[in-house]
């Protein structure tokens, strides 16, 4: 038994040690080994900690009190090969034909949970804690992409983000199940929980040039002067509530199904922001224009400075509703089959929609304090990332096989639908058309301790975005064109304590 121990403790502090990191990922949340290897199909199975988010009346068939806590580690290899070009030929800044990475950088995210049996009303009831974040998107694309060959604008100090999209959902949920019925056939659960919803967000936006609509001067903003490259970077935070529904039914002693909903939740983000507008550079027009000073408006369109702008903001962010179910079949006394669907409301999600406040900055000096087209038209209009997204469904099967006392083998396999359109993908949310997955996973029993792993793999299909669109009717445009590639990997860790 000693080198069991012995390999449970090395487990451990690999564990603790990684734990150290900064969370992030993608949409795979991996919550469960156990579910992670069975490919996610475990809503008619929920015999662990994670049943509190895969199905919560899960709880009410397990009768250990446990400890747990599992890592998920997610390695996102996208490109991104731009070809965003005016009317298909003109060059608007980007560097297209040339394939640029995302940030490959391995991201974790922990979870947590305690489970405990206790007597209520002359029954007993299953009460667990866990903190799961539910939702995690994390793309880093440090590579500078744009404005490179249109030397016509004061791009000195762009930031190094240029598309960042750090968005967690982390949830501490208290879930309480019991059973019902002779046999207690039927288990019934709830999860409600405290919403955290984190964001930090930098995008770099085409602004139409305000100019074009001063019959003076639109004649002077002739390409690639009609429009202004903006940087922005939006932090902040919000709090609001979630629940999760769920029942599991044992149809003989060896057929179970389940059903579960989670609902939709809206949190209010608010933070603050800096945006930075990279004018125009034309000293031969501006030597030309002499009454073109810094004292008026016009002047500073193609001066080629940069203006910062500080403020605070607001935005709505929807959680969308998911419906579930699943089937499990103890083919025999080592063999478990399970299988699952998943409907996602991805129309529920909007995107982002910056109510921008309390602005400073440019605003503090006081040449700029009567400039309509430079402050009301360009520098306080608010911004929006807006998304149209599909509701999509997901399929999920797999196994898990008892090897011997002690050892457990997992398989399984996804498809998932993809709900984004191309009128709205940008490198911001890279999700390719339908998706499959395929897993695998090991526990090992030592005593008290169960000590797991699982990898999973997911392929995209190559996509090309091939046209610019514009969705919501503020002029800026809301697709990023070109040939986008993508495959996650992921490996996730985990212990439970049984006592």
């Amino acid at each position: 038994m000693g080198h069991k121990r012995y390999a449970a403790a090395s487990f451990l502090i690999l564990l603790l040690a990684l734990s150290s990191a900064h969370s992030g990922g993608f949409t795979f949340d991996g919550i469960g080994v156990k579910a992670q290897g069975m490919g996610g199909a475990f809503r008619a199975v929920a015999d662990d900690w994670s049943a509190a988010y895969y199905n919560p009346a899960g709880y009410g068939w397990i009768q250990d009190n446990m400890l747990s806590g599992n890592l998920a580690l997610f390695h996102n290899r996208y490109y991104v090969t731009p070809e965003f070009k005016w009317g298909g030929q003109f060059a608007s800044g980007y560097y297209n034909d040339i394939r640029l990475p995302n940030s490959h950088a391995i991201h974790n995210v922990p979870q947590v949970a305690a489970l405990i049996r206790l007597p209520v009303a002359n029954d007993e009831m299953v009460f667990g804690f866990s903190i799961i974040q539910s939702f995690d998107q994390n793309l880093d694309w440090t590579t500078v992409f744009g404005f490179h060959d249109i030397e016509m604008y004061g791009m000195r100090d762009i930031g190094p983000r240029q598309f960042y999209n750090n968005f967690d959902v982390v949830d501490a949920q208290l879930t309480a199940a019991r059973t019902f019925l002779d046999d207690d056939k039927l288990s019934v659960g709830l999860g409600i929980g405290l919403r955290r919803v984190d964001l930090k967000f930098s995008n770099l936006v085409l602004r139409r040039n305000p100019l074009l609509d001063n019959p003076d001067f639109g004649s002077y903003v002739e390409r690639p002067y009609e429009r202004v490259p903006q940087w922005y970077e939006n932090d902040g935070n919000g709090y609001g509530f979630c629940y999760r529904l769920g029942l599991m039914y044992a149809i003989n002693e060896k057929t179970k199904v389940g059903l579960t909903y989670s609902g939709k939740s809206t949190i209010t983000v608010d933070g603050s922001g800096t945006s930075v507008f990279f004018m125009g550079d034309n000293a031969s027009l501006l030597s030309n224009n002499t009454l073109w000073t810094e004292v008026t408006e016009q002047y500073h369109f193609f001066a080629g400075e940069n203006f910062t702008n500080m403020y605070d903001f607001k935005a709505d962010v929807d959680v969308p509703a998911v419906f579930g179910g699943g089937i499990s079949y103890q083919f025999n006394e080592r063999l478990l089959l399970a299988a699952d669907f998943e409907y996602v409301l991805w129309s529920q999600f909007k995107g982002f929609e910056f109510k921008s406040s309390n602005y400073s900055g440019v605003y503090d000096d006081f040449r700029f304090a009567n400039f309509t087209y430079l402050n009301d038209s360009l520098m306080r209009r608010d911004i929006s990332y807006p998304v149209k997204w599909d509701d999509a469904m997901k399929f999920m099967a797999g196994a898990n096989y008892q090897v011997n006392g002690y050892t457990q083998a997992r398989v399984g396999f996804a498809y998932d639908q993809s709900p984004i359109s191309e009128m709205t993908l940008t490198p911001h949310f890279v999700d390719l058309g339908n998706k499959i997955t395929f897993s695998a996973g090991l526990s090992f029993d030592i005593e008290v301790w169960r000590v797991e792993i699982a990898g999973t793999y997911t392929h995209h299909p190559d996509l090309t975005v091939g046209e610019l669109d514009e969705v919501n009717g503020d002029d800026l445009i809301d697709n990023f064109p070109g040939l986008y590639e993508a495959n996650t990997f992921q490996t996730v860790l985990g212990f439970t304590y049984r006592f």
